[in-house]
């Protein structure tokens, strides 16, 4: 624990209480506690550990009344700061679970803090329950960023994983790799985890071979590794792999811009013009960098004339005479798939791209009942 009570360090009174002065001072922080005075409740019972023995029968219930004041007092700093006091004390496992309990509750939002809490309790538990409490810590240490903490903790499979990201965090790249040799130091279920970031510790050596080579023997690829893959092939020129990772990623909303974009681009490299305005068409529906550059390309092919505009049947619910209130519009109502575009001297808000009317006129129904009465088809060159 880093806090300390300062006062605690300094001079101690000498002498004790006798058993009637004891019994006074009981009754006094019941008392006080009851009447929920928690601050002067705290001083008392600071009062009564700093005047009795060690062996003093009503230690641990006055342990307990401090606690639940400072709890109730919502006296974050103190809190901390007498559970350093208190480890050298003779306490039950039950109170100091009571005391856990409530820190865990009082530092609900605060990972640091409630590392704290954890650590104390920690000594007092055994078994199947300590495990679970390291295992705990482990996960509070990464949400509170506390990465050299984690490598502290015991070698165990459940928690190595753990050591694997702080040792990310730390940029100790080549450590990452020595610790990450077997796979039999981690539980099945992370090894996918691992071998991620044994690729990622890899690449940020300047082995980006060897990064690839990790990350494609992953079982079950997130949208990142897949993402990394598919931008690796990208530098490499490799377009026959990096179309195969592109076009897992087009089904992962959070990437489909980035995805359609580069499938574009692919194609365009390959000269098949036609093909390569499909990708950035779909590209180009998203307000995003990729949408953006799919529309300016789109854009130059037209003017070149490698491709000719297409006709499309689309749903106008408004117009205004501004851009900035047919884009407010879109937003608020939450429109998907909805688009603003010049007509005539205003902006219409355009939802839907077909090149079937029966679609668009399927499209229009939905929108009316959303409340877009007005809606027409109409049509766009694309």
């Amino acid at each position: 624990m880093r806090y300390l009570i300062v006062f605690f360090l300094t001079f101690s009174l000498a002498f004790g209480l006798s058993d009637k002065q004891r019994d006074t001072l009981l009754r006094v922080i019941q008392g006080l506690y009851q009447d929920r005075l928690y601050n002067i409740t705290v001083k008392k019972c600071q009062e009564y550990l700093e005047k009795t023995p060690a062996d003093d029968q009503y230690r641990e219930k006055i342990i307990k009344i401090l606690f639940y004041s400072l709890y109730n007092s919502k006296n974050k700093k103190d809190f901390i700061s007498y559970l350093s006091y208190i480890q050298g004390e003779k306490i039950s496992a039950q109170t100091a679970k009571e005391i856990f309990a409530l820190g865990m509750k009082l530092f609900e939002k605060e990972p640091q803090r409630k590392a704290y809490v954890i650590e104390f309790y920690l000594s007092y538990t055994k078994g199947y329950e300590k495990k679970q409490m390291e295992k705990l810590l482990a996960t509070t240490y990464v949400k509170a960023e506390m990465w050299d903490r984690i490598l502290k903790l015991p070698d165990d499979k459940d928690i190595n994983v753990y050591k694997v990201i702080a040792l990310y965090k730390l940029k100790r790249y080549n450590d990452l790799i020595n610790f990450t040799k077997r796979m039999s130091k981690f539980s099945p279920e992370d090894v996918d985890t691992v071998l991620y970031y044994r690729g990622l510790a890899f690449f940020n050596t300047g082995k980006k071979d060897k990064a690839v080579k990790v990350i494609e023997s992953i079982t079950f690829k997130t949208p990142q590794m897949i993402k990394f893959l598919a931008s690796y092939y990208l530098k490499k020129k490799d377009y026959i792999k990096a179309e195969r990772y592109l076009k897992l990623l087009t089904l992962e909303k959070e990437f489909s811009d980035y995805a359609y974009y580069y499938l574009g681009v692919i194609e365009d490299l390959s000269k098949d013009y036609k093909k390569a305005a499909r990708y950035y068409k779909k590209a180009s529906v998203f307000n995003t960098e990729f949408g953006k550059l799919a529309k300016k390309r789109l854009d130059q092919l037209k003017k070149a004339q490698v491709i000719t505009a297409e006709k499309f049947y689309t749903v106008r619910i408004v117009l205004y005479k501004t851009e900035k209130e047919a884009k407010r519009l879109i937003k608020r109502k939450k429109l998907k798939n909805c688009f603003v575009k010049k007509y005539k001297i205003y902006y219409g808000v355009f939802c839907g791209e077909f090149k079937n009317k029966k679609d668009a006129l399927k499209e229009r129904k939905k929108l009316q009942e959303l409340g877009f009465e007005d809606a027409v088809i109409d049509t766009i060159l694309r």
